[in-house]
């Protein structure tokens, strides 16, 4: 450290303790419970505190540690009070309550935070050289460089390209204009949420991921969903073959799926107990009683900010608009601050440590705030400049690490905006299909994991919702309706009676066209012989009352009104369903794509949904558990909107703009990799340089 430095750093520690010491002053004038008695006790309590952390902070945090990780951090604001109460107890003159114990010393690490922002201070560069010091005894030699995946969870390649000339993500920005990397965009599968691409990403595999939530109708009709902390170690079983892209000393942080990281930190395919949250490598977030408290502020702050932004949506009456509360405000803080500063310090670590080759981290924050605030609103641009803060923040960290990493960014998918399908015309499509079923038809809708996807993670199970038996006695007659059940399983053509289809209709496309779907009155039930799920502009239609899928022919015979009354809804772009006849076939208002074949009747329906779109819902449709009818929302290639099935204003998960084109970028000096199509392409172009590296 040279002079300069030395003088700057004491000024602020200065600073610092005296911005402390009028803080426990101004406390005990507001708050009568805190007396302080002699002013000059405040200095006493400041250097009493300071020297009770360095001294027994340490041996607490070695002891406690594995309580403060499982209390969520709560056990350090706890061990803090404890330690300040200690220090006035000792103090002649002081006395104070449980409360202020537990107020004054986050409100002088407000004061800290305010000093060190004021002179411009980083905490990260304070924090790496303490780290540094920490992991010293544990560095090992490794001769060849590491890589580093960041992901941003939800950012369109449109969007970071609008950040970047905005001047929100000067790190990223630098890295394009100096050509260290190169920016390329990719495309997802057909189900462009998070579970699929991960799933993809860090296991090579994501078949048989439908969507974010599914049914499946041979387990009781389990309701499954991606990122719930007791289904994810279920998908990942059966996705993993021991060879993800972590499997080599490799690091998972914040992410679904652990990569076959033997190191997954806060990753929800290794969460569902909460023993199960507690890594060693999460110590370095409480190496000194500040780090967690700062943590809280931001966290605090975080929340403030949400508050501001929904005061200031409503002044501004920005539309489309979400009501969001002060649970969501939780949520937001929980994924831009909580999440985001554990994965940079844990992350930093591992890198000064030397020991891991990969590591994947995600960085959630943009996501969540534009699902409820919009993919381009004024408040996702500074989750942008924050992230990018966290990139600098670790290439900065790079350089005092013994072992080189390489940094490749990269989003899991894009996003699309656009009012929900319910603000839009005033119902779900839940509700829009019972309209188009019998009257006695009972329909399962009610999703409490509808408006966030992180609620989905630990809302416990529901075992009436869960599980929906098949239920067949309400049919108003049930002679008819057990043979329908034996035929269906048959598939026999007398009970389809294509003959009886042709002789009202042409075709196809002139049953679909013409037909005049007739809307029964709703009506509440207590068990589901339907199940409607929505996984961004993704619905999924189930008829729980089959154990299997059934077929196009067997629909229009039990229920004629529902695939015409679903193509012709505006908000509806198409359908997927699988034909006894003719395979699977994409159904829109003015046409049909017959996929096995590549004919089309009418007008394409898949015309503005992409040029590999009939090969995606090709794939599609070969996987279990697919609904007896896929819904996608119209996509509007003007406005670039598409319309959510649950209340998401910002959604994906299925076809339509920029929710399908997410970005990579990668080190210059790699190999150009081609056209990336699907989550597999990434995983195989990452493995692949992960093993080049090895090499180098």
């Amino acid at each position: 450290m040279n002079i300069n430095n030395l003088i700057k750093s004491s000024i602020i520690v200065i600073l610092t303790i005296i911005a402390n010491i009028v803080t426990i002053i101004v406390f005990s004038i507001i708050f009568d419970t805190f007396q302080l008695g002699n002013w000059y006790n405040a200095v006493i309590i400041t250097i009493g505190v300071i020297i009770a952390n360095t001294i027994l902070w340490p041996v607490l945090r070695r002891l406690l540690m594995k309580f403060i990780v499982l209390t969520f951090g709560i056990g350090a604001l706890i061990i803090n009070s404890l330690i300040f109460y200690g220090v006035c107890c000792l103090i002649p003159g002081v006395s104070l309550q449980a409360t202020d114990a537990f107020l004054i010393p986050l409100l002088m690490a407000v004061a800290s935070t305010l000093i060190s922002n004021i002179a411009d201070i980083d905490y990260y560069d304070l924090y790496t050289n303490r780290v540094a010091g920490y992991v010293s005894r544990e560095k090992k030699a490794y001769g060849f460089p590491g890589l580093i995946m960041l992901e941003i969870d939800g950012l369109s390649i449109d969007i970071l390209k609008e950040a970047i000339d905005r001047n929100m993500m000067p790190t990223l920005k630098k890295w394009i204009d100096e050509n260290s990397h190169t920016l390329k965009e990719w495309e997802t599968d057909l189900s462009s949420q998070t579970g699929a691409s991960q799933a993809g990403i860090l296991h090579g595999n994501n078949e048989d991921i439908v969507a974010y939530r599914w049914v499946e109708k041979e387990n009781n009709n389990q309701i499954m969903i991606s990122g719930k902390l007791a289904h994810a170690p279920i998908i990942e079983e059966r996705i993993s073959n021991g060879n993800g892209l972590l499997c080599d000393k490799g690091t998972s942080i914040t992410n679904m799926f652990t990569g076959d990281s033997d190191n997954p930190i806060l990753t929800s395919s290794r969460f569902k107990l909460l023993a199960n949250s507690y890594n060693k490598s999460l110590n370095v977030v409480f190496l000194e009683t500040y780090s967690f408290q700062r943590i809280i502020i931001l966290f605090l702050w975080e929340i403030f900010v949400e508050v501001k932004s929904q005061i200031m949506h409503k002044i501004k009456d920005i539309r489309p608009r979400l009501r969001r509360n002060i649970i969501y405000a939780t949520i937001r803080a929980g994924a831009n601050v909580l999440l985001r500063e554990v994965a940079t310090e844990t992350l930093i670590a591992d890198m000064l440590k030397g020991e891991i080759n990969s590591a994947y981290a995600s960085y959630v924050g943009y996501d969540e705030v534009a699902h409820h605030s919009g993919i381009n609103d004024d408040d996702v641009w500074n989750v942008l400049k924050q992230i990018d803060l966290q990139f600098k923040r670790l290439e900065k960290a790079e350089k005092s690490c013994d072992r080189n990493y390489e940094f490749v960014v990269l989003s899991d998918h894009g996003q699309g905006n656009g009012e929900t399908f319910k603000q839009r015309y005033g119902i779900t499509l839940a509700n829009y299909v019972r309209r188009l079923l019998p009257e006695d038809m009972k329909i399962y809708d009610k999703n409490p994991f509808i408006s966030d996807h992180f609620r989905d993670a630990f809302i416990p199970e529901n075992k009436q919702i869960g599980t929906i038996m098949d239920k067949v006695d309400d049919i108003k007659d049930k002679d008819f309706f057990s043979d329908t059940i034996e035929n269906i399983k048959e598939k026999t053509p007398d009970f389809i009676n294509i003959e009886e289809i042709k002789s009202k209709y042409q075709n196809n496309l002139d049953y679909i066209k013409t037909h005049e779907s007739k809307e029964q009155s709703t009506k509440k039930a207590k068990n589901s012989e339907l199940i409607v799920l929505g996984s961004g502009n993704l619905g999924l239609i189930y008829l729980t009352q089959w154990s299997k899928r059934l077929n196009y022919e067997e629909i229009v015979m039990l229920f004629p009104n529902l695939i015409p009354g679903l193509v012709k809804h505006s908000g509806i772009g198409f359908i997927l369903v699988d034909s006894f006849t003719n395979g699977p076939m994409v159904i829109g208002a003015e046409g049909i794509y017959y996929l096995n074949t590549d004919r089309i009747e009418g007008k394409n329906p898949l015309e503005d949904f992409g040029k590999n779109a009939a090969m995606h819902l090709k794939r599609h449709n070969k996987f279990k558990h697919m609904p007896d009818i896929l819904v996608n929302s119209f996509y509007d290639p003007e406005t670039e909107e598409i319309c959510a099935f649950e209340e998401l204003i910002g959604s994906h998960g299925g076809l339509g703009g920029s929710q399908t084109r997410p970005f990579i970028l990668y080190p210059s000096d790699w190999n150009d990799p081609g056209e990336l199509i699907g989550a597999k392409s990434i995983y195989d172009f990452l493995k692949k340089e992960i093993e080049e590296l090895k090499d180098s």
